[in-house]
């Protein structure tokens, strides 16, 4: 018996065998590391307490309209270089906040943007700062750095967006 028929024959065996039954019931599976908790995962993400947020700012009205906003989409996380590279020759801008609300503050009759944060374990980029200035001292904007969605919830309350 040549070697390919030997090789055949045992294959054929095998298939034939209770263990490549019990194979196709119970496949292997490969054994995953178990996910190292993050000494952060306590505080939820800057996007979780965004995503809080922006779903409030959807619902809220100002003079009876719909207040207008909007989210930059300028993170640059999970994209590659040549994304990177097209985002910025279209004109994104690097610190810009993340809420821009459009509509004017009931109560300061300004537009207002928001640079969002983590309760804990966050910082504001010098960008960042810059931009917050520039909107306020140049555009004549309320300007605000908001430590989670509950800070940022008792800034719209302040200017007049809730009640």
């Amino acid at each position: 018996m040549e070697y390919r028929e030997r090789v055949l024959a045992a294959l054929e065996a095998f298939a034939k065998s209770s263990k490549a039954r019990e194979l196709a019931r119970d496949p292997i599976k490969p054994k995953s590391k178990p996910k190292k908790k993050s000494k952060y995962s306590d505080v939820p993400t800057e996007a979780q307490e965004q995503a809080k947020l922006a779903g409030l700012l959807d619902q809220l009205t100002v003079n009876g309209k719909p207040l207008v906003w909007a989210h930059p989409p300028n993170e640059s996380y999970g994209i590659g270089p040549v994304a990177g590279n097209r985002r910025k020759k279209a004109g994104c801008k690097k610190g810009l906040p993340d809420l821009l609300l459009f509509s004017k503050s009931p109560v300061t009759g300004k537009p207002c943007a928001i640079e969002m944060k983590r309760v804990k374990y966050s910082s504001t980029s010098p960008e960042q700062r810059e931009w917050l200035r520039k909107l306020d001292e140049e555009c004549g904007w309320d300007t605000f750095i908001c430590k989670g969605f509950n800070a940022a919830v008792e800034v719209l309350k302040s200017l007049g967006y809730v009640s």
